[in-house]
């Protein structure tokens, strides 16, 4: 047996077979390693003629003997003296005396005959090639029509039951995870194909090995009778073939048996079986891929959707403010479908022009969930409180009293009073709002930032900045996608002296939306990517 000296479950003891043992991250494997560093079939363990060996099967990360990567395919002795190392375990060989393998307390099917399921010999048509291939095609073509995998399974079983007229029951079993489950099974009338269960021990065999099994007589084999497993099943014959595609992943396994004595399987029945196998495991692959390719499209029309229902709730005109006083706009450029960043802006009930620019942490679907949950709250609070700094600490507190998911989001808030053109900010975690004035000098404005909203505590820290906004002067509030956006290098960020230089060429007379527009060009211009890297919003406020 091998024992975990260090690593993960230290102490851990795996029994090994005579043979063959198959050690990888795959869940039929006969030691499965849960570790992204063990390949799906990482090694071999071999025992022949009373000596251990050691196999590499040409993992990623190597296999190691003693500190020594093996070379791959090439069986190494290995003794009780020796450290075998994969991924980040580290393994001992203990040899019990008497009882070497592990096949004593749970017999291995013994097989008649056994044939690759990987690669298709040249003896699987080599009787009544015709009509075999004729019934290959046949089944992949019927099975092509649909790629529905419930009705695909169903026209499958059909096929089989009249193919083997001698099976009781015909079984499709795919790996789910780390188990192997019946997708789908059928039985000749008069008999419940439930009431049979299926021989793990059988299944794993073939997915381990990649061969079809037959076996004409289960009860033959005096060694059964210690494997309660299989000899409850009643077995008399059995046809197992495992389902492997192309690129070596196990999918499952079609099993056909027989429970009355009599005619069983043969072996042109196993070459039958198996050649239909290998379609079936094309077929199954492209059902998981059209699947996926379905599940993408809904997905992506579930996103469209979002994106539009979000863009819907940002507002795009101001009402109730006598035109000339002043103009507002605010964009959202989103980094994927829907964004993390928001902006709002509405009247107040005194008159007032309220504002917020965000940020949620995150990006995608969670962040535009819990952002609507922070725009709702802000509106709401905003009609009661006409002070951002107690705002925003009302804000934390309703955020933080409801928030599973841990998530936070950096603002900033102000009141505008479009008579005389004070401004009151005040800043939970965000960018300083940058001012431009109508000669054209720009200046980051003190805004102490506070913390970020979303969690419980006291030390918010919000302070209100008052200033007043000259005709033509243009605040201009922004989401860190602007100043982080990076380079090509990937470590030059656009950062705030090129952030000046851009809203400084924002012009009393040009209008606001052209800036927006023109601010995103140039971050493109400056990434160099197809896509912006992080969601990026604009809200500008200009006194005319």
């Amino acid at each position: 047996m091998l024992l975990t000296l260090r690593g993960p479950e230290p102490g851990k003891q795996y029994p090994l077979k005579d043979g063959r043992t198959t050690v990888g991250r795959q869940v039929d494997c006969a030691i499965c390693l849960n570790s992204k560093q063990v390949s799906r079939q990482h090694a071999h363990v071999l025992f022949q003629d009373g000596q251990h060996f050691i196999e590499d099967l040409g993992s990623s990360n190597g296999t190691y003997l003693n500190g020594q990567r093996l070379p791959a395919r090439t069986p190494t002795p290995i003794t009780e003296r020796d450290m075998l190392q994969i991924g980040p375990y580290i393994f001992g060989l203990k040899v019990t005396a008497g009882a070497t393998t592990s096949t004593q307390a749970d017999p291995p099917l013994i097989v008649r005959e056994s044939l690759s399921a990987v690669n298709i010999p040249a003896n699987v048509l080599a009787q009544d090639a015709a009509l075999k291939l004729h019934v290959v095609l046949d089944i992949a073509q019927h099975l092509a029509r649909t790629l529905d995998l419930d009705p695909l399974l169903s026209k499958l079983l059909e096929h089989l039951m009249n193919l083997f007229p001698q099976a009781d029951r015909a079984l499709v079993i795919l790996c789910e995870g780390e188990r192997l489950a019946v997708r789908a099974q059928k039985a000749r009338a008069g008999r419940e194909a439930s009431a049979y269960p299926f021989s793990r021990t059988i299944v794993r065999r073939a997915l381990d090995e990649g061969v079809g099994l037959l076996s004409e007589d289960v009860h033959k084999d005096q060694r059964f009778q210690a494997s309660t497993t299989i000899t409850a099943l009643d077995l008399h014959s059995v046809l197992c073939v495992p389902l492997i595609n192309p690129d070596g992943r196990r999918l499952g396994a079609l099993q056909v048996d027989r429970h009355c004595k009599g005619y069983g399987f043969r072996l042109e029945d196993l070459h039958l079986l198996t050649a239909i196998g290998m379609q079936v495991s094309v077929v199954l692959e492209n059902v998981a891929l059209h699947a996926e390719r379905l599940r993408e499209e809904r997905l992506l029309q579930e996103l469209s959707l979002a994106r539009e229902i979000q863009q819907s709730y940002l507002p795009e005109e101001l009402e109730g403010f006598p035109e000339g006083q002043f103009d507002v706009v605010g964009q959202v450029f989103p980094a994927r479908q829907v964004a993390g960043d928001f902006y709002d802006f509405f009247r107040t009930p005194a008159g007032q022009l309220s504002f917020f620019i965000g940020d949620v942490s995150g990006k995608g679907m969670p962040a535009a969930l819990f952002l609507v949950a922070v725009r709702t709250l802000c509106r709401h609070l905003a009609k009661e409180i006409d002070s951002p700094a107690r705002l925003l600490v009302r804000l934390n507190e309703a955020l933080a009293a409801d928030n599973p998911s841990c998530m936070f989001v950096t603002l900033v808030q102000g009141i505008y009073e479009p008579a005389d053109g004070a401004l009151v900010l005040a800043s939970a975690g965000h960018p300083p709002p940058l001012l431009r004035r109508a000669g054209g000098a720009v200046e980051t404005l003190a805004l102490r930032p506070g913390r970020l909203l979303g969690y419980p505590g006291e030390d918010l820290l919000h302070r209100e900045l008052r200033i007043g906004l000259e005709p033509g002067d243009t605040l201009v509030l922004y989401t860190d996608g602007l100043l982080e956006a990076r380079a090509p290098d990937d470590r030059t960020m656009f950062g705030a002296e090129r952030a000046e230089a851009l809203i400084a060429e924002f012009g009393p007379d040009r209008p606001l939306a052209d800036c927006t527009e023109q601010a995103k060009a140039t971050v493109d211009r400056f990434t160099a990517a197809e896509e912006l890297q992080d969601d990026l919003t604009l809200l500008l406020l200009r006194r005319l």
